[in-house]
């Protein structure tokens, strides 16, 4: 049991991260020249999902994750049980807020595609 939890925490984490790694890097899941300028209706609207899709994860990695690991604490006990989700939810919103801020503070990426303009 001790394995699967731990094994859980560490794929809850690399969700989170990847969760991350979309919101700090969206031009890299995108092919190059896929829009035309950069504040195009679909251009506009491929950042926005980036955005939630990545908050998400990184909400839901980071909140299961330190869930797992303090579950290994709780010894089948109903308030304890409770203070890890608790815990695990203040973690994850504490996280998004966070990536949100330091996506927010990167420049905008700038395309030299001739093709087009991608996020």
């Amino acid at each position: 049991m001790l394995a699967v939890l731990i094994l859980a925490a560490i794929l809850f984490a690399a969700f989170a991260l990847g969760g991350r790694w979309i919101q700090l890097h969206p031009e890299r899941t995108v092919p190059k020249g896929q829009f035309i300028g950069p504040n195009t209706l679909g251009a506009r609207l491929f950042r926005a999902q980036m955005a939630v899709l990545g908050t998400f994860m990184v909400f839901a990695g980071t909140t299961a994750a330190i869930f797992s690991l303090l579950s290994l604490l709780t010894s089948a006990s109903v308030r304890l049980e409770l203070m890890a989700k608790l815990i695990g939810v203040v973690a994850g919103v504490l996280a998004a807020i966070y990536v949100r801020k330091e996506a927010r503070i990167r420049p905008e990426s700038v395309s030299n595609s001739p093709n087009g303009w991608w996020p």
